[in-house]
């Protein structure tokens, strides 16, 4: 039997390394953990500080006739594809999209959308997004109204056929 004997010098070294190898192992498990009960989100408002005073005469009208509003809709939460043919092409196009406000009656029946608009909407891409979505809303029968600015006078004409 033979019994070979390691030097201080290698014990040293193999020690040094199980101490990295075991403190990479600590920090990567850490790191796993934490990654599973953090997660990089954090509350912000629904409404921009524009859309919310847009908001606030919106609301003013709604109850006067007993209306509700509805902010932030997804188009495909409003409309469906009809055609099974395409299905997911059609519905691609609606599933990632959503319209500022929704008008509703006591019964959460749609009366119309509405797009508070404003300098983002002046580019080609966005005018591209909104003929989408004009053309989704007239194919659906739902009615879509535009507001660029406001003030009372035109949110009151919003509501005046209603």
């Amino acid at each position: 039997m033979v019994v070979k004997y390691i030097s201080q010098e290698k014990l040293l070294i193999l020690a040094a390394a199980a101490v990295v190898v075991f403190i990479f192992a600590l920090i990567t498990v850490r790191m796993f953990a934490r990654g599973i009960r953090r997660y990089p989100y954090r509350a912000r408002p629904i409404l921009t500080k524009r859309e919310y005073g847009f908001y606030l005469l919106l609301r003013r009208e709604a109850e006067k006739r007993n209306l509700l509003i509805c902010p932030k809709v997804g188009l495909k939460d409003l409309m469906e594809v009809a055609s099974r043919k395409n299905y997911m092409k059609y519905f691609a196009g609606i599933s990632q999209k959503h319209v500022d406000f929704v008008i509703c009656n006591r019964n959460l029946e749609v009366l119309f959308a509405l797009e508070l608009d404003d300098r983002s909407h002046d580019t080609k891409e966005a005018e591209k997004r909104d003929q989408f979505k004009d053309r989704a809303f007239r194919a659906a029968k739902i009615p879509l109204k535009r507001v660029r600015n406001y003030n009372p006078g035109i949110v009151q004409e919003l509501f005046r056929e209603i």
